[in-house]
């Protein structure tokens, strides 16, 4: 009677250590992916969309007219922030106001993923947004810092341009997802 308890608290102990163990490969089988990794996959991503939208990436910011060569739109990228930039329209070229450091921007975006199959997320219509959200040029408490970096390039009214965002220049929510996103966006400028 004494060795069938013996051996009843051996396979007891071994089912335990079997279900601690099984526990254990279960839980580190999981599916989510490091910050390292969701990095890697949006380095990936925004390759894809460049060679898929033939996109020519300088690291010298081009003339004004030389936006696009051979049928292939120039995207500028940023050396210091990795913000991906085509200017589409200089916007208003006679008026002399320029944008200055504490200026409000009205932005007029769309929003869009950059997958095989792009996702329109917002869209710079009215009927969408009648009322248009602002920034102050120059703090960055209030918009993401893409907007911040893409108007000191656009520095006019109505100025146009495409943007490829990496998740950490974006909103909140793409930084949080590592979601890089494209921008057409448009700007205005309250003095």
């Amino acid at each position: 009677m004494y060795k069938i308890k013996i051996t009843e608290m051996k396979r007891i102990s071994y089912l335990l250590l079997l279900t601690i163990l099984a526990s254990l490969v279960i839980s580190s089988c999981s599916n989510t992916k490091t910050y390292a990794e969701q990095l890697n996959d949006e380095k990936i991503l925004i390759a894809d969309y460049i060679k898929r939208n033939n996109i020519q990436i300088v690291t010298t910011y081009p003339a004004d007219s030389v936006w696009t060569k051979n049928g292939n739109d120039i995207y500028y990228i940023s050396p210091a922030s990795g913000l991906y930039i085509h200017m589409v329209n200089y916007g208003d070229m006679t008026s002399k106001d320029t944008l200055l450091l504490k200026d409000v921007v009205v932005p007029r975006y769309k929003q869009y993923t950059l997958g095989l199959v792009s996702d329109t997320i917002s869209n710079w219509s009215t009927i969408d947004f009648p009322y248009p959200s602002t920034f102050v040029y120059g703090d960055l408490t209030q918009s993401c810092k893409a907007f911040q970096e893409a108007a000191s390039y656009l520095k006019r009214n109505e100025t146009e341009a495409k943007l490829i965002v990496p998740s950490k220049l974006g909103f909140t929510d793409n930084l949080t997802s590592v979601t890089p996103m494209g921008y057409d966006l448009k700007i205005k400028i309250q003095k």
